[in-house]
Parts: C-alpha cells; sequence; structure tokens
C-alpha cells in the first residue's frame, strides 16, 4: 500500500471523510450523497456490482507472476488459481511472457466465476431478474486478455526506455519503493543483470510491474490525509519513470462511454497523492518517485484507455476539497426535506431535478435520466403503543456531572480511534465519546464540574453513552445558566419502532489484529423519518440475516446509537427483540 492506512479496522469507513466516489456522487447530485454516502441507504446488487472488485484482484495476481527463464514455466500454473499446471514453457522474451500469461486465462476465469458465485450467494439483496449466469466467460476472457496487454506495453516501453531511472537501484538491491509493487515470490529475483549491461525483458518486467492492491492483504489499503478528512483507496500507480502514472480499473467497456465521472475519480487520486507523500506514516524510498504526471483508466473489456486531465493548481484543489468536506460534515436530516413536492436548488441538500422521495437516478443523474425512490411511496406508518415513530427518536440532550476517567484513543465498535471519559452525577454513570475519529478533540481539555452540552444520547453494551460532535460544547457550570439539563439516569437509551425494509447490506473480514469482524444492516421507514438498524457479531441472527426488502419489521428495546451525526439503531441480542409482520392483504 502506498501509505499505511491509519490505525482504523478494517470497516472504519467513515461517511463523513471525503472519498473518490463520494466526491463523484456530491458533485453529481447532493441528495442522492446524503441518502446513499451518509446515511448508507444502498440500492439491489446487480452482478457487475461485485464483478469489479473480484477482476481487479485477478488482474493484479496475473501481474504480479514472476517468470523463471531459466527453467521456463508451467501453462496454466497460476499463482492466484493454482492446480491448472500443464506442460513446461519456455519464456525468453515479452512476446513467450505474454504467450504464458495467456495460458492462466483458463483457470482465473475460472476462479472469478467461482467468486462471483460465492459472493452472490452471499448477498443481502439480488436484483430481481439477475443472475451471475449472465456474466458469459467470453467477457471476462476479453477482460484478462487485455490487462495482460496493456501491462506487457508498459514493460515494453520500460524496455525501450532502458529500465528508465531506478535500473541500476533495482539491480543493486530489488524494489526501491518503501511500499514494493506485490510480486508472488519473495526477495528480488535472480534474473538481473550486471551494473551497466542494457536492460533486459526480465528486468524490464520487473520493473514496470506496478504498485496495486495486493490481493493477499485482507485489511484496506487506502491512502489517508494526513488530517484524516479525506481518503481513498487507488488501484494502480506505475512508478518505473521516475513519475507516476494513476491507473483506475474498470471491468466494462471504455469506447463511445460519458468518462466525466472517472475523471473526477482521477483527479482526487492525483490529488490525494500528492497530499501524502509527506505523510508520517509513509515508508521511505530509495529513489525518488517524482510527481504524478499522467491520470487515466483501463477499461478491460475493450482495452480502451482513457486519459483525463490533470489538476494544475493543486493547492487550490486543497481548499475547494476542504470546503466541500465541510458542507458534507455540516448536513442533517433536516436538510434533506422528505415534504418537499417541487425540486429546488435551493439548501444544502437542494437538487433541480429531484425532491422527496424521488432521488436522481444512478449513476449519471440529470433531466435525461428516470428518477427512482430509495425510499419507496409505501403506505405505511408506525405501529400502535409501545412502538413510537421514527421521527420520534430522541435527539440531543444536555447534562451536568463531573468530567472524569479519560481514556484512547481506542477503537469504537467502528474499529475508528476515538477518545473518551466518564461523566457523573450522584450515583449515576455515562462513558461519553467522540461519535468518530477525531469529532471532538477537545474532550480531554476538559476536567472536573462540566456542563456538556448537545450530546447524543444512547447505550452500547448496557452503559449509558453520550456521543460528541461538532455540534457539542463542554462547559462550565456557571456558563450554562438558564440552559435546560437532562438528568443522566433518565436519558432514553433505547427504542421501540416499526416500519418497512427498505435497504439491506451485510461486510465481514479480519481486521488489522487478525479478529474476524462481521455486521449486517437494513433500513427502515414508517413513514415519519427513517433510521438505520445494525447487528454486530453475535447480534446478528438468523432471523435478521434473512430480513428482506419490502419486509415490515417490529423493533422492541433496541439500542440507540449514533453514526456521523445521525440516529441509529443497534441490536442487543440479549434484549432486543425483532418481529416479522405478514405483508398486508392486497386490494382488490
Amino acid at each position: 500500500m502506498p501509505v499505511i492506512p491509519q490505525p482504523t479496522g478494517v470497516h472504519a469507513r467513515s461517511r463523513r471523510r471525503l472519498s473518490a466516489s463520494s466526491l463523484v456522487t456530491w458533485e453529481r447530485c447532493k441528495r442522492d450523497w446524503f441518502l446513499t454516502r451518509r446515511l448508507g441507504i444502498r440500492v439491489a446488487t446487480h452482478p457487475e456490482m461485485l464483478l469489479g472488485h473480484i477482476v481487479e484482484e485477478a488482474v493484479t495476481a496475473i501481474w504480479m507472476e514472476r517468470p523463471h527463464p531459466c527453467d521456463g514455466m508451467d501453462k496454466g500454473d497460476s499463482k492466484w488459481a493454482p492446480g491448472h499446471g500443464g506442460e513446461r514453457m519456455e519464456i525468453n522474451s515479452l512476446d513467450s511472457l505474454n504467450e504464458w500469461l495467456r495460458t492462466l486465462m483458463r483457470p482465473i476465469v475460472d476462479r472469478i466465476l467461482e467468486e462471483l458465485q460465492d459472493d452472490w450467494s452471499n448477498c443481502p439483496w439480488r436484483a430481481d431478474g439477475r443472475s451471475v449466469g449472465e456474466v458469459k466467460r467470453e467477457k471476462l476472457n476479453a477482460m484478462i486478455k487485455n490487462a495482460i496487454k496493456l501491462q506487457i506495453n508498459e514493460a515494453r516501453a520500460c524496455l525501450e526506455a532502458n529500465g528508465g531511472p531506478h535500473l541500476e537501484a533495482f539491480r543493486n538491491d530489488g524494489d526501491p519503493f518503501g511500499t514494493p509493487a506485490p510480486c508472488w515470490d519473495e526477495a528480488q529475483g535472480t534474473g538481473w543483470k550486471k551494473s551497466g549491461e542494457p536492460c533486459s525483458w526480465w528486468e524490464a518486467w520487473e520493473i514496470a510491474r506496478p504498485w496495486a492492491k495486493d490481493p493477499r492483504i485482507v485489511s484496506a489499503q487506502r491512502l489517508f490525509h494526513p488530517d484524516g478528512w479525506a481518503a481513498g483507496e487507488l488501484d494502480v500507480a506505475h512508478r518505473w519513470r521516475g513519475s507516476v502514472h494513476i491507473v483506475d480499473i474498470k471491468a466494462n467497456r471504455g469506447g463511445g462511454r460519458d468518462h466525466s465521472g472517472v475523471a473526477h475519480q482521477l483527479r482526487f487520486y492525483q490529488w490525494l497523492w500528492k497530499e501524502t507523500r509527506n505523510h508520517p506514516k509513509k515508508p521511505t524510498n530509495r529513489v525518488e518517485e517524482g510527481v504524478v504526471t499522467e491520470i487515466k483508466s483501463w477499461h478491460l473489456t475493450d482495452g480502451f484507455v482513457h486519459e483525463a486531465e490533470m489538476i494544475e493548481d493543486l493547492d487550490a484543489e486543497t481548499n475547494r476539497l476542504k470546503s466541500v468536506q465541510d458542507e458534507m460534515a455540516s448536513t442533517s436530516l433536516e436538510d434533506l426535506h422528505l415534504d418537499a413536492e417541487e425540486p429546488s436548488s435551493e439548501g444544502r441538500l437542494g437538487c433541480g431535478i429531484c425532491c422527496g422521495l424521488q432521488t436522481c437516478d444512478y449513476p449519471r443523474g440529470g433531466q435525461e435520466q428516470p428518477l427512482h425512490s430509495l425510499i419507496p411511496d409505501v403506505e405505511i406508518k408506525p405501529a400502535g403503543t409501545p412502538y413510537g415513530a421514527i421521527a420520534d427518536l430522541p435527539s440531543r440532550v444536555t447534562v451536568k456531572g463531573t468530567l472524569h476517567g479519560h481514556w484512547g484513543p481506542m477503537p469504537n465498535h467502528y474499529g475508528d480511534h476515538v477518545i473518551g471519559a466518564a461523566v457523573t452525577a450522584g450515583d449515576k454513570t455515562a462513558v461519553i465519546e467522540e461519535m468518530g475519529m477525531g469529532q471532538f478533540s477537545q474532550l480531554h481539555q476538559h476536567e472536573g464540574d462540566v456542563v456538556i452540552v448537545n450530546a447524543a444520547p444512547g447505550q452500547w453494551r448496557g452503559m449509558i453513552r453520550l456521543y460528541l460532535d461538532a455540534d457539542s460544547q463542554i462547559i462550565s457550570q456557571a456558563e450554562a445558566d438558564g440552559l435546560e439539563i437532562d438528568r443522566i439516569g433518565l436519558i432514553p437509551t433505547r427504542a421501540n419502532v416499526s416500519g418497512v425494509v427498505i435497504s439491506r447490506g451485510a461486510n465481514s473480514g479480519t481486521n488489522a489484529k487478525g479478529k474476524d469482524w462481521s455486521m449486517a444492516t437494513a433500513h427502515i421507514w414508517d413513514g415519519t423519518a427513517l433510521t438505520e438498524v445494525v447487528a454486530f457479531g453475535r447480534g446478528r441472527s438468523e432471523s435478521f440475516d434473512n430480513l428482506q426488502v419490502g419486509d415490515r419489521v417490529r423493533f422492541m428495546a433496541a439500542e440507540i446509537g449514533w453514526r456521523e451525526g445521525t440516529p441509529q439503531l443497534r441490536i442487543d441480542p440479549r434484549n432486543t427483540r425483532m418481529t416479522v409482520d405478514p405483508p398486508p392483504p392486497k386490494s382488490d
């Protein structure tokens, strides 16, 4: 990875942090951004949405192959999809290397199809009428051929440039970059020539191998802005020229399509690369890698290469992007105006095309695209007592007490490293912590008798929690004259809600410490508002995992929590009860 990520969990994807994909969505439609990025509402999964990641991993695995020119290589013997080796094949040029790599196509495509089927089977919400059988082997064959061709072309260019400016550094001690290009074999290999000799085809292949996301690493391989407000996970960086070419891999056709979205994405990566060169956790290079001089996308279905225009003034772009991130961070549910009946460009989340429950269609938006409803227009209202409306979920509270017991930074349940403390009033104590990483960094500057203003109330593992963000304050008790104070012991920490499931999601993996994690989500809408319900680890029951979009559900004693400034309900496996109601009778 080009920069060691900040010490967050694998699934720590802050919904306030600026990324390439969130920026593209924001610039297309702020309303769509809030629903899909901030609130996390998903759309039904199509096979193509799963295919991209698998194909990226497959082509990286091909580029990680190290040929053995003396002994040759077994045909079809892919490190990524082993067990298909055939007769021995001599490799003595880039042309014969190209031919050998193409023998890997069958086992690699077999594995792509296997992983696609597994991911599809485990997907909690699949698009109606779609199946992985629609992904044809011929299309995958074309992608693998083009991935091989495009990287062989890089190696040819490197050979023609006599290995580029880093040839002798590679010969002396292997890959000179602090984060080397991933390779299946350890060490630097034995095919290097003596100093002063012309670059060989083998050396050109090794030198031109790009940095790419290593398929053996299960944790995220992101670039993090040193100040934490932006991050991105780019696909490929070629560094052999003494400058950097950033490439985004696309598992689609490039010819004849609109490339404006990917151009925004590539320019974000150009900016982020520059911003992270002095990151304190960036490994040291033995050579000067240079600046980014090209940004492009490789479209594997037809081998099309799109080169985007670069940012000329990176300092001005920093100011622009920070203002965008600040605006993103300051948005709230009240800015959504779900009751609006006419489009409007006024307001933070206004849009000149969509309004109310209607949203610009994914992926391009615009007048020519049909609108769709991420929140379905169904006849629904909250269930009766003891269930309340989602719109009436507890908002913010103000409490007073003694602040003590400072701790952190420590990972919260999303893996974000946050700081916290405790606040005690009489015989009642609550844990107080940042709502997310860096969202109330001044918490440890306070202690003793204080008033905590505009805290978000909740509960986690049976303990009252108060979450602080940019809307919160800690003041002295003398400054709090006239403020209405809530008693810690009476703060609502659980909720009973009902609604219809409008979105489903799930994720799992292994964190940086090797510990497995999992979570499942369901967004529910009750006609008054919507909220996200989350089940972590052992809180994931079979009935929760089997929820379907359209199910009408009731949750009793769900824990109140918060994420990125919006309320969230969490399943407590000991106390929360979920009931799935039968569907309403169809009207004649």
